[in-house]
C-alpha cells in the first residue's frame, strides 16, 4: 500500500539513491553516458536531499521509501519526482505528482509548473497523460552535472476550466 508522507532528515542518503537510480535509468534511455555524469549526479542528489528535505513528499510502498518529489522554494515550480525503477509503474509518480499540486493550489497558484529533461520520454508521456502540456524548449548549464541540458517547460492549469488538452501544444507527442 502507498503511503505519501514528508521527508524527514534521517532518510536524505537514501532518497538521494532513489533519485539517482531513477536518473541513471532514465539517461540510459535517452543515450547519455552515465557513468562520466555519476559522481556529480550522486552529489547533486545528496546535497539536495541534505538541504531540502522539508520540501520533500515521500513514498512509501509497504513501509519502504520508493519514491519523492518537492517543490523546492514552496510556490508553483516542480524541482523533483523520482520513483525506483524497481517499482514504477505503480501510480507512485501520479500519486506523488498529485499531493505536491495541492500543495501548489494550497498556496494560491493557479497553475504547476515543471522542466524535465526533452530526452526524457516516459517522464513527458507521465506528465501529459496528468495534464501538462510543453510550454518551451531550452537548453540550460546544470551546474551540478557540468553540461549543457536539453530540457522542456511543462505547465498544467489548476484552476477548474482552465485546462488545455495538452496534446494541443504540437510538442512532444508521445
Amino acid at each position: 500500500m502507498l503511503v505519501i508522507r514528508p521527508a524527514n532528515s534521517a532518510e536524505a542518503q537514501d532518497l538521494a539513491r532513489i533519485g539517482l537510480a531513477a536518473w541513471e535509468k532514465a539517461v540510459s534511455l535517452w543515450g547519455e553516458d552515465a557513468d562520466l555524469l555519476r559522481e556529480n549526479a550522486r552529489n547533486a542528489y545528496y546535497d539536495f536531499c541534505t538541504r531540502c528535505w522539508p520540501d520533500i513528499l515521500v513514498g512509501e510502498w509497504d513501509g519502504d521509501l520508493v519514491g519523492w518529489g518537492a517543490c523546492e522554494k514552496a510556490d508553483d515550480f516542480i524541482t523533483d519526482l523520482w520513483v525506483d525503477p524497481g517499482f514504477q509503474d505503480r501510480g507512485i509518480g501520479t500519486a506523488l505528482l498529485a499531493e505536491i499540486e495541492a500543495g501548489i493550489r494550497q498556496r494560491g497558484y493557479p497553475s504547476a509548473r515543471l522542466d524535465t529533461h526533452a530526452g526524457n520520454a516516459g517522464a513527458i508521456r507521465l506528465y501529459k497523460r496528468q495534464g501538462y502540456r510543453v510550454k518551451s524548449y531550452f537548453v540550460t548549464y546544470s551546474e551540478a552535472l557540468d553540461q549543457d541540458i536539453d530540457k522542456v517547460e511543462m505547465i498544467k492549469e489548476l484552476e477548474p476550466g482552465m485546462e488545455q488538452d495538452p496534446d494541443e501544444d504540437g510538442l512532444y507527442s508521445l
